[in-house]
């Protein structure tokens, strides 16, 4: 097979192709090396557990109150009531929001807590 490359044209549309495929091979390396944005909220995520005595609500009311006065928080991305144990989990980002403010929050709404642990 011969080729007979004679056109500016082909001289260009080879070069455009051989820099598409280059940097298209390289994409992957530079992907590497950059952290996931899901990586970047993780590390700023704080779990704390909190013991909540006072929450005996068979109604569901107390996780109710709790869960919409947590949620409310800038900052607090996941909130988790066990009733059984008393306790309420809560996943926030610690630039916004810190355990002292949801101590407060707690004792606002009727329902002091301590911190069991972070």
């Amino acid at each position: 097979m011969h080729i007979k490359i004679n056109s500016g044209k082909n001289l260009v549309l080879i070069s455009a192709l051989s820099l598409l495929t280059s940097g298209v091979l390289a994409m992957p390396f530079a992907w590497a090396g950059t952290p996931s944005s899901a990586a970047v909220v993780q590390a700023a995520s704080v779990t704390s557990v909190f013991s909540v005595p006072s929450m005996s609500c068979g109604d569901k009311a107390c996780e109710t109150a709790i869960y919409i006065a947590l949620h409310r928080i800038p900052g607090v991305q996941h909130i988790h009531i066990d009733d059984m144990k008393r306790t309420v989990t809560v996943t926030y980002d610690a630039k916004k929001v810190s355990p002292s403010v949801l101590l407060k929050t707690f004792r606002n709404i009727g329902y002091p807590a301590s911190l069991a642990h972070a």
